[in-house]
């Protein structure tokens, strides 16, 4: 089971969020993402957050159409995004995607990123979606097949200091190696084969691909 978390960012392709919305079994808004869901006439399964950046007469009407609604005091130490994931993994999906994840503040950017390591530490899938970009937070062992066509761009970036690599199929190929947490080596890569493959066997690593379809299958063998 997907779910998909609408979450306060930026929607600059409307059809695109909107497909995202039919594809997936479970919808959550948090907070001003709700916002979004209601200029096309859609609601969530689950509404939540402190609402300061939602209007009060749109939590009503979710209230009055059968959303469930939870709301949060101002003051707490988790954001919107993080109380919506929270509950999703608790009680819905087997996979979260955020929506809506980009385009705002970029400590809050920086915040999604934190949700998916959240994720990645506990076994759960995660992915960032937005038009022409899917990104997921990987925790070694893993070994993914890439469906990205010949000549997407990937990118990867360390975080932790014990990431070990391989990858294949792409431009800039690895063995093995240790990829810092302090360089910028895993950026604008290229895919040149079918099926490239990531592997890691060491550390925490974020991965990028300029394909929004992109799910990060398991290899097979």
């Amino acid at each position: 089971m997907t779910c998909a978390i609408f979450l306060n960012g930026e929607y600059e392709d409307e059809r695109f969020y909107l497909r995202q919305f039919a594809a997936a079994q479970v919808v959550v808004a948090a907070d001003g993402g709700h916002g979004f869901l209601r200029r096309h006439g859609l609601w969530p399964r689950l509404l939540i957050g402190d609402f300061d950046s939602l209007d009060a007469d749109l939590v009503t009407a979710a209230r009055a159409a059968g959303v469930e609604v939870v709301e949060h005091p101002v003051r707490k130490d988790e954001t919107d995004a993080e109380l919506a994931v929270a509950q999703a993994a608790a009680r819905f999906s087997d996979e979260i995607v955020l929506l809506g994840a980009l385009g705002g503040a970029f400590d809050h950017i920086l915040g999604h990123v934190c949700i998916l390591r959240g994720l990645a530490a506990r076994g759960r899938a995660g992915r960032i979606v937005a038009p022409g970009l899917a990104a997921t937070v990987l925790r070694a062992p893993v070994a993914l097949r890439l469906g990205a066509a010949v000549g997407t761009r990937v990118s990867v970036v360390a975080l932790s200091s014990d990431v070990v690599l391989t990858l294949r199929g792409l431009e800039y190929e690895l063995t093995d190696e240790p990829l810092p947490a302090s360089v910028c080596r895993g950026l604008s890569n290229r895919v040149v084969a079918p099926a490239a493959r990531l592997e890691l066997s060491g550390g925490l690593l974020l991965a990028m691909v300029f394909d929004a379809s992109e799910t990060f299958a398991a290899a097979d063998g």
